[in-house]
């Protein structure tokens, strides 16, 4: 049993890698042509080059991980299909479920070292691609525009909107900084700071004051203070609105600008659908892994061999499908991102069960028709 599981598991991991280096040298090639008059710049250091190449290979071999499981489960099963290997294991009394468990816990374990991958080495790299592409390149396009874009305005608590020019995120310190405190009448009170440091919690130093209270249309009362000790109603992470896609984020950047954009009233539906299509793509890989594992082992083995490979594409191309619909529902159901998140996910693991109802288990020992 344990030669059977080390040649399992060998004969699999050789045929990933495989998949692997050709779907990413296909991947890396074509992402390549596409970008090469952005690469053959003039004026542009062989050392940038270099880094945006590292980082977008880097950015496609963790995107395109989960299509290299897949097909090299695919693969490795039409060959144990076509040499008639799985006949012989069931003629000598193997047991069908523990060709599941030796093929899907290689595949768990891939599928958790791709979703930690995902969550800490991805964003950075995504975004030093953006930062190489906008700054070092010159290349602005429409997502830098709506993602990037400073944001310096914000909705704070008790009638009360924020405006800075700058922070340096590094010391927390906001410069230009601007505090409008409004009533159902209008403004009411404007406090314009030269410098903001930020303390404590809801404490902040601030320097070279200037109050403007507005008692009505013609009188203006203007307050001058060097250096003074204020509070304000919101806590400092307000004003730390992440630059950057939802998909640059790992789940705990994603987690607190979800937290502070609910706060300050802006919407965050793309945030809640990022953060919970993480862990429903996790689980789809694995999912549809196994929904093909077990097509195989309950009736695919005893079909001609181009039947399996014929319902493992189309498998992947409706998964496909539900991903883009999924995407599309996600614009328009803003109360219910979590379910649309996960309705793929879901949809495959339904087919899971449909299928451990529908087949029966046991192995057969009808011959395979070639």
């Amino acid at each position: 049993m344990i030669t059977l599981f080390f040649y399992t598991i060998k004969r699999y991991i050789l045929i990933l890698v495989s998949c692997i280096i050709f779907v990413l040298f296909l991947s890396f090639l074509i992402d390549t042509i596409e970008n090469s008059k952005i690469i053959t710049q003039d004026n542009i250091g062989i050392n940038l080059i270099i880094s945006l190449l590292i980082n977008r290979f880097i950015v496609l071999s963790i995107q395109t991980f989960p299509l290299s499981l897949y097909i090299s489960l695919l693969i490795f099963i039409f060959s144990f299909q076509i040499k008639n290997e799985y006949l012989s294991f069931l003629t000598s009394g193997f047991n069908p479920n523990l060709f599941v468990m030796l093929l899907l816990l290689p595949i768990a374990i891939f599928t958790m070292l791709h979703f930690l991958l995902l969550d800490s080495v991805l964003p950075k790299a995504s975004r030093e691609v953006d930062r190489l592409l906008v700054l070092e390149f010159k290349r602005f396009t429409a997502s830098w525009t709506y993602f990037y874009k400073d944001r310096t305005w914000f909705l704070g608590k008790n009638n009360c909107i924020y405006n800075y020019r700058y922070i340096n995120e590094k010391d927390k310190i906001l410069k230009n900084f601007e505090v409008y405190k409004y009533d159902e009448f209008g403004i009411r009170e404007i406090v314009a700071i030269s410098t903001l440091k930020h303390i404590s919690k809801n404490e902040y130093q601030a320097t070279d004051i200037k109050r403007f209270l507005l008692k009505d249309d013609r009188n203006i009362e203007v307050i001058f203070e060097d250096s003074s000790t204020i509070y304000l109603e919101d806590e400092y992470d307000i004003f730390l609105q992440r630059r950057g896609r939802p998909y640059q984020m790992s789940l705990g950047e994603l987690k607190n600008v979800i937290e502070i954009r609910e706060r300050i009233g802006l919407d965050n539906s793309k945030y809640k659908y990022e953060f919970y299509n993480r862990f429903s793509n996790s689980l789809s890989t694995l999912f549809l892994c196994l929904l093909l594992i077990l097509l195989f082992i309950k009736r695919l083995y005893l079909e001609k061999y181009l039947y399996f490979i014929f319902w493992g594409v189309v498998i992947l191309l409706v998964y496909v499908l539900l991903l883009m619909f999924s995407y599309r529902l996600s614009d328009s159901f803003l109360k219910f991102q979590f379910w649309v998140a996960v309705m793929p996910s879901l949809l495959v693991f339904l087919a899971i069960i449909t299928t451990l109802l529908v087949w029966n288990i046991k192995p057969k020992t009808s011959k395979n028709d070639n």
